[in-house]
């Protein structure tokens, strides 16, 4: 089950929170499958949060080499890619590589979002073993949207 942003009783302000996401035998926040498909990873509850950036790290390495490279990316319903193009976990030879989020995703200055979303993972190949990646969220409740000047006298 996805995390929830902005967390319950969280006052306006800026948060980050840790969460992973992997296998069901690691014993993730969220599980993913072991088939291709999308899974919601942080549900964005209300308007006016500006995701600063996601980082991430593999904490636990594929074990068994797959028979190709498993492909996931970051991002949301406007961008399945806004925040992370590269292969996030390349299952190859007899190890998980990590590679690191690339300078030219979509949303890598954050993304306002003014209603409510979810930032998900869309995995593109079957995944050949169990693993667990660490993914870190910054964000900011109550972003003012309305960056006029006051106008009244």
């Amino acid at each position: 089950m996805a995390i929830d942003i902005p967390g319950v009783g969280e006052s306006l302000g800026r948060f980050s929170k840790i969460m992973t996401f992997g296998a069901s035998g690691e014993s993730p926040d969220v599980t993913i499958g072991s088939g291709t498909g999308t899974t919601a990873l942080i549900n964005i509850n209300e308007a006016n949060v500006f995701v600063e950036n996601l980082e991430s790290q593999v904490v636990l390495k594929v074990c068994t080499a797959g028979t190709g490279a498993v492909s996931m990316t970051i991002g949301d319903g406007t961008d399945v890619d806004g925040f992370w193009t590269d292969t996030l976990l390349n299952v190859a030879a007899t190890s998980g590589v990590f590679a690191n989020m690339a300078t030219t995703v979509a949303f890598s200055q954050g993304k306002l979002y003014t209603s409510s979303d979810t930032i998900d993972l869309v995995k593109a190949a079957a995944l050949a073993s169990a693993g667990k990646v660490r993914l870190r969220i910054t964000y900011r409740r109550g972003t003012d949207t309305n960056l006029n000047p006051a106008t009244s006298s």
